[in-house]
């Protein structure tokens, strides 16, 4: 799986977070109706990828990982729009609204993150027999 690059990567107490950009060999267009989408794509001005998170821990390994596929962005740092969409969601409540701003980016890495919190519960449960 060939990747593009890395969107951000952090630390947090008990893990190590990956989130970056790797080939997608299946990219969607059938909304395309004009091609101006497949134009843009071909010529750079956009590119095509699958959006990955992974979830690490020093010792158990990779516990977690989240995929998107189809994302199609100017670069693939605009994937990371979270901070952006906190922001007109505090406008939108400022205005009396209940709608909310949603992100790709900050949901996947609350799944990936929510799920190796699941497998590291899960292996503290397991029981072993000491030698």
């Amino acid at each position: 799986m060939h990747s593009y690059g890395t969107i951000r990567e952090f630390k947090t107490r008990n893990f190590r977070v990956i989130v970056d950009a790797v080939e997608d060999d299946d990219t969607d267009l059938s909304f395309d109706d004009t091609g101006e989408v497949l134009a843009k794509l071909n010529s750079g001005e956009f590119i095509a990828f699958t959006a990955r998170v992974r979830v690490f821990h020093k010792d158990l390994g990779e516990l977690a990982a989240d995929y998107l596929g189809g994302c199609i962005y100017e670069s693939i740092d605009d994937f990371m729009d979270h901070m952006d969409c906190g922001e007109a969601t505090r406008k939108l409540r400022e205005s009396g609204s209940d709608a909310v701003c949603g992100s790709y980016f900050a949901d996947m890495v609350h799944t990936a993150i929510k799920e190796a919190r699941q497998s590291v519960a899960r292996a503290k449960s397991i029981k072993l027999r000491t030698v």
